[in-house]
């Protein structure tokens, strides 16, 4: 099969608007009906000004040719007594005008510091909550919070959007971390929470990832139309103090459990991965060993993977020092103005590929392209 650029834009600049100037964490959900929903972190700072985060959407009504000013569908809520701020948010419809909302809210009573704990290696208290729309996201239940009892009150950062099984199982793909100020070693778990009733009750956790050495994050969890549940990773190996090549795994009973992890040969930080119309596996992925380069890369079996298509070249190196540990690599992704690369196959069957990108750390915008699979 062919793979050509046909189209490109920008969802959302924040140039004009300071408190959105920072576009990160992108995502898209087309619905049944058409509409479009793009969701994104937007802040005045990338890092560490946490205190500014916001978790925003924007609606398109014609098929992504112009869309809606930003729209802040929730409030952050107090958890366990702290107020919060939201930092990520996605989208998945479950039936026509059900829509689930999933987001991360993170204590924000130490605004003054960032995320990451560089001494520590942990995180400040990240939750998962969600809500339902029945009206096609016109208006919002409340935000629960779904404790996950496995890693009851740990710092649970979610790694994309939901899925659904072919089955109907909802699943929610998070990472484990430890806490802001805890000294014990750290084993970093890739995981997912799933609900059986269209996404009113949560449990039956799966962890798919548990090495201590070699931490496989960033996971981004895909249902794909033949049954299979498909899982891939940025992958950090803790002994040498930086990335190794992007890993792939497979669930074959609705992600109750998964397969091998498999070195796929790419380099870099991967997004999500799609079934083809010919029933093979397209990945996108960045690799940012020089001038970053997003592209798609295509498998017949999950082993083997073949660039075919370069979606966007940014043109310039941004390759800082290199890597020596974990917060060089926590300080490299702080920096980073390109990132987060997606996918989502449209109502029409093209593929709309968004990540953000922009001049600076701090001034990044939303990008799409759009991409003919023939």
């Amino acid at each position: 099969m062919n793979y050509t650029v046909v189209e490109s834009g920008i969802v959302y600049s924040g140039v004009d608007a300071p408190q959105y100037s920072s576009c990160s964490f992108p995502a898209v959900c087309q619905l049944r009906n058409g509409t479009l929903i793009a969701s994104f972190k937007a802040a005045r700072r990338k890092i560490p000004d946490n205190a500014s985060d916001r978790a925003a959407a924007v609606f398109s009504y014609d098929n992504g040719k112009t869309w809606s000013q930003p729209a802040e569908l929730f409030e952050a809520p107090v958890v366990d007594g702290k107020p919060t701020t939201l930092r990520t948010l996605y989208f998945i419809e479950i039936k026509e005008g059900d829509l689930l909302a999933v987001c991360n809210a993170v204590d924000a009573t130490m605004t003054d510091l960032p995320y990451y704990n560089e001494e520590t290696e942990g995180l400040k208290m990240t939750y998962i909550l969600f809500s339902h729309s029945y009206d096609n996201g016109k208006t919002w239940e409340p935000l629960e919070r779904i404790q996950v009892e496995t890693f009851r009150d740990l710092p649970l950062p979610l790694t994309g959007a939901p899925h659904i099984t072919k089955e109907g199982r909802i699943g929610i793909q998070f990472e484990v971390n430890k806490h802001y100020y805890e000294t014990e070693y750290w084993v970093h778990h890739s995981a997912a929470v799933y609900s059986e009733d269209g996404g009113k009750t949560w449990g039956n956790e799966v962890v798919i990832t548990d090495c201590p050495e070699i931490y496989y994050w960033d996971q981004r969890i895909s249902a794909l139309p033949d049954g299979r549940v498909c899982d891939i990773f940025w992958t950090f190996d803790r002994r040498k103090g930086d990335y190794i090549n992007i890993h792939y795994c497979e669930s074959h009973d609705g992600g109750r459990s998964y397969g091998p992890l498999l070195d796929t040969g790419l380099s870099g930080q991967p997004g999500n991965v799609l079934q083809t119309a010919d029933g093979a596996l397209l990945a996108i992925y960045i690799n940012r060993d020089a001038a970053p380069v997003i592209r798609l890369a295509r498998s017949e079996d999950g082993k083997v993977w073949q660039d075919v298509l370069t979606v966007f070249d940014f043109g310039k190196n941004t390759k800082g020092k290199e890597n020596a540990g974990m917060n060089d690599v926590w300080a490299e992704m702080g920096a980073f103005n390109i990132g987060h690369p997606f996918m989502t196959r449209l109502n029409d069957g093209t593929i709309l590929a968004h990540f953000y990108s922009g001049p600076s750390t701090h001034r990044t915008d939303f990008h799409v392209v759009r991409i003919e699979e023939k």
